[in-house]
């Protein structure tokens, strides 16, 4: 699906829009909104101490380390093997350039962090969460990328539902684990989904633009 043409790509986007200004002004300068107490502990009740483990394993795919490793082999991927300069280019735009977006974001909103919060997580603000943004932003990116490798349409959506559900567990370990409140995992999300759509039609409509110098060159 070229989401560029999509009149739901277009409109899920408008209402991402909409919802993060909602959220930013809900949330600005304040700590937890007063349904999210009731909400993480109900998360917490699912998921006892003893996934700790796990939640800090998954957690680990959305920080730094894990995005900047995960990101090296795509962009190795992309340059050995696609030889999409292009998407190389789009990826890491979007990812870096989102990474600080995200920064600046947290800077103007100034939401303090969960008393929960690791001793160095809590020198930057929480809103929002950046392990969400940026995780939805690499994951769903290279799905995108992938998904022009997979012919069938039952290959597509396995990948689709392993990249959804993986940013959804980033998002759920960050809550769990008392790093963020869930409005900032979703205020991620809707950031990310906003940036992301920017960023996947610049590099699809460069890259029909190359293709189509490309044929002109072989004529």
């Amino acid at each position: 699906m070229d989401i560029r043409n999509s009149k739901m790509a277009w409109g899920l986007l408008v209402l991402s829009f909409l919802f993060f200004i909602i959220l930013i002004v809900a949330v600005n300068g304040q700590e937890n909104l007063s349904f999210e107490t009731g909400l993480t502990e109900f998360i917490d009740t699912l998921f006892p101490a003893s996934f700790n483990p796990f939640w800090e394993g998954i957690s680990y795919l959305g920080d730094k380390m894990g995005i900047g490793i995960i990101a090296l082999l795509f962009i190795l991927f992309l340059w050995w093997k696609k030889k999409d300069y292009t998407g190389i280019a789009a990826f890491v735009l979007c990812v870096g350039l989102g990474n600080e977006l995200n920064k600046w974001v947290k800077d103007l909103v100034a939401r303090p962090r969960p008393v929960t919060a690791d001793a160095m997580e809590a020198d930057s603000f929480s809103f929002p969460s950046g392990h969400a943004m940026v995780g939805l932003l690499l994951y769903l990116f290279i799905a995108h990328i992938l998904a022009n490798e997979i012919k069938g349409n039952v290959g597509k959506l396995i990948l689709a539902a392993a990249s959804f559900l993986l940013i959804i567990l980033i998002g759920i370990s960050r809550i769990v684990l008392g790093a963020h409140y869930p409005t900032d995992v979703i205020g991620g999300y809707l950031l990310g989904g906003i940036w992301l759509f920017l960023w996947v039609s610049l590099y699809e409509t460069f890259k029909d633009r190359l293709n189509k110098q490309e044929k002109k060159v072989g004529t």
